[in-house]
């Protein structure tokens, strides 16, 4: 086992500072009262719903393997809005953040870096009750403090620890396996088979890897440049991009075909359409045959030195929500018809639910109508910062989501 790698297992409530010792500074209290949040008034008539149990599933990354960011049959918090809990350090430390989660049969997995007083880096796989926010154990990798998005199935939990991908036991969180190629994507998983974005021999290459053990099924050349995205799976094509869109047979790995344009934000897969960020230009290919069908420039607000697409759109099956410049622009998906645009003053990863928004950004989760854009509700925290690309994870009523802390609420 490699000198870094550690596991720390805790039974539920119970407190794992204690088994701890020889790592101080990098584990400390799990959960924080909330005495800063401020809300909208919500949606007219709700009122709040605090659920006994989370029994929905939110597996990966935009809550499906071709990135829609768009949740069936759940209905997320749209009511008057209270906290269910606040995991992780209670004040904000330098280098210090958390991952977008993954939900399953009642748990919260994700990942948490720090550094300590010392200048010692981690990061942390966690099991975290979904409820109560109570630990239900803790995995420590020395030497990073990246925090990228989990995935988990059955049995696994899938996380990229620095360049390093690992699967753990989602009942123990004890590594099962290791990929020994550095990863630097987030990842996509789709059914037996988990897609990455790593460097090989100098240049970007994507990876198949088995869920179950790990092992390479296959890899193949890509442009994904210096910032590649989270691939996107329909099935039997898998998508990525970065100095190119590649589109790249899920069985073989080989290359169906490539449209010669850059990609700011991870692909999303929807019907028969390819839908990517371009800079501030939302593109649509043809799934088949990487043809472009249509593009349109996004709004933009003067927020931003650079403001481009940089997080996956959600898409349904006649609209494309996308976020650039702390904006938010609708789209017809059959055409490049601009259905409104709103400023928000965040920028974030866009998550669909029953027809609302929910995206997080500069300390705070917003809650907007999908069918105009205007805002329901606003819930704020001390936070002022999140990971590039973190997203909200949405169950019924609950949301969750990452900053320096894991944030739980209900409404």
């Amino acid at each position: 086992m490699d000198s870094r790698r550690r596991s720390f297992l805790a039974g539920v409530g119970s407190v794992v500072t204690g088994a701890l010792a020889g790592c101080p500074g990098l584990l400390g209290r799990d959960t924080e009262g909330n005495g800063n949040n401020s809300t909208g008034t919500g949606v007219e008539g709700a009122e709040v719903k605090v659920p006994e149990t989370v029994e929905n599933t939110y597996p990966q990354y935009q809550y499906d393997a071709a990135n829609t960011g768009t949740v069936p049959d759940i209905a997320g918090p749209t009511g008057a809005i209270t906290s269910l809990f606040e995991f992780g350090r209670s004040s904000f430390t330098p280098g210090h953040r958390m991952g977008s989660p993954s939900l399953r049969d009642g748990r919260l997995y994700l990942t948490e870096g720090r550094i300590d007083s010392t200048g010692d880096s981690g990061t942390f796989v966690y099991a975290v009750d979904a409820v109560d926010g109570t630990r239900q154990w803790a995995t420590m990798y020395r030497g990073t403090n990246a925090a990228g998005p989990t995935a988990v199935t059955d049995e696994l939990v899938l996380a990229t620890v620095g360049d390093e991908l690992v699967g753990l036991d989602a009942a123990t969180g004890i590594e099962q396996w290791s990929f020994d190629r550095p990863a630097t994507s987030g990842i996509a998983v789709d059914g037996d088979t988990v897609y990455v974005v790593g460097r090989e021999n100098g240049s970007s290459a994507l990876y198949a890897l088995s869920v179950g053990d790990g092992s390479l099924e296959w890899s193949t050349s890509v442009d994904a440049g210096t910032d590649p995205v989270t691939p996107a799976v329909d099935g039997e094509t898998v998508y990525t991009g970065g100095e190119a869109l590649q589109a790249v047979d899920a069985t073989t790995g080989e290359t169906r075909w490539r449209a010669e344009y850059g990609v700011t934000a991870p692909a999303t897969v929807t019907g028969e359409r390819v839908v990517v960020g371009s800079g501030t230009t939302v593109r649509v290919f043809d799934r088949a045959d990487g043809s472009e069908l249509w593009s349109n420039d996004v709004e933009t607000y003067g927020n931003l030195e650079s403001p481009a697409v940089t997080n996956p759109p959600a898409v349904t099956d006649d609209t494309i929500y996308a976020v650039a410049d702390r904006g938010l622009t609708a789209l017809s998906l059959t055409g490049s018809q601009q259905r409104y645009t709103v400023e928000m003053g965040v920028n974030g990863t866009p998550v669909l639910a029953d027809g609302y928004i929910y995206l997080f950004g500069i300390g705070q989760l917003t809650c907007r109508a999908a069918s105009d854009g205007s805002s329901e509700w606003t819930y704020g925290t001390e936070q002022r910062t999140s990971p590039q690309g973190a997203a909200p994870v949405i169950a019924d009523n609950v949301a969750f989501f990452p900053a320096e802390r894991l944030y739980a609420i209900a409404g």
